[in-house]
């Protein structure tokens, strides 16, 4: 079995042997094998809690069949140009890439829907890949989701773009055949149980700042590996950029005036003795300051300046 990125040959699974180590996927870069290949692809899975994912899992495939289902589906995304297939075959890429083709349907109650990229999509909510475009998220408390994209927006902040539907809410893809994802976990550049603001902030610089920031006024505390990371090209693997801010359903984790979120940002950012990162946090805490939008945001972007600027 072959690991390829669109048509480019990137690693034998079997023998472990690298044909293109650019394109391998960064948590792989320092050690190719079976294990971290293992390791990388369960990154990639569907969460047990999303039930969509789950029942589609169990009616199609069985339970616990992850190599038929892998085998069957070529572990295709829409967050990458990541897929598998045997050596001697002859497909191409767009023939069966959810980027360019219909998706595989299921059986039963999936045979409507649009399955494949469902399977390998993270996070716990119940979430499902409607069109090449799309990704609707459920549940009860997704409202907040959009209003932090739309003052993102307001403070030039790239973030995906999403919008309500009954039940939840609908997110803009933000990957391409030419761009992918490569989420923090998957990267091998930070460990993603142990890494720090600091480490946000050195490798991804002034979108580190930005989102560290956003994550503060807006009291997200769920801002774990799966929930940030970097757009590569997928034709020469490079990093283009640190990817639009995703993943906001922990927004108000903390509704406190002052607290861990907003002593470790402040301290961070002092710590750089950056005038360009520090007057970016003030910015941002201005604008929110002065926008239509939650007073506990505005709150929150008060004492983030006052902890600034405090000798």
């Amino acid at each position: 079995m072959i690991l390829y990125c669109k048509n480019h040959k990137v690693y034998n699974i079997d023998t472990e042997e690298v044909y293109n180590a650019c394109l391998l996927p960064g948590l792989m870069k320092k050690n190719p094998c079976k294990e971290t290949f293992k390791l990388w692809l369960k990154t990639r899975y569907s969460s047990n809690t999303n039930s969509l994912a789950r029942r589609l899992k169990g009616i199609t495939f069985g339970q616990g069949n992850r190599v038929l289902i892998n085998k069957s589906t070529h572990i295709l995304s829409l967050s990458d140009c990541y897929w598998t297939k045997e050596n001697d075959s002859a497909l191409l890429f767009e023939e069966v890439s959810p980027y360019y083709t219909d998706f595989w349907k299921g059986e039963g109650y999936y045979k409507d829907g649009n399955a494949i990229p469902t399977l390998y999509v993270s996070g716990y909510l119940n979430k499902e890949w409607v069109s090449a475009k799309y990704l609707n998220k459920y549940g009860d408390s997704l409202d907040l989701e959009e209003e932090v994209s739309l003052l993102c927006k307001k403070c030039g902040i790239p973030v995906c773009n999403i919008s309500k539907i009954t039940g939840g809410i609908q997110v803009e893809n933000f990957t391409s055949q030419n761009l992918m994802l490569e989420q923090a976990d998957q990267s091998g550049i930070i460990d993603p149980d142990d890494f720090t603001e600091k480490d946000i902030i050195d490798y991804m610089g002034m979108v580190g700042i930005q989102m560290l920031t956003i994550d503060a006024i807006t009291g997200n505390g769920d801002r774990h590996a799966g929930n940030f990371g970097w757009l590569r090209n997928t034709d020469n693997g490079s990093y283009v950029c640190p990817s639009p801010l995703y993943d906001f359903d922990h927004v108000l984790d903390s509704t406190a005036n002052n607290d861990r979120l907003i002593k470790d940002l402040s301290l961070s950012v002092k710590a750089t003795k950056n005038a360009d990162m520090i007057n970016e946090v003030i910015r941002i805490c201005n604008i929110v300051k002065s926008s239509d939008t939650r007073e506990i945001f505005k709150l929150r972007s008060d004492n983030i300046i006052l902890n600034l600027t405090r000798q």
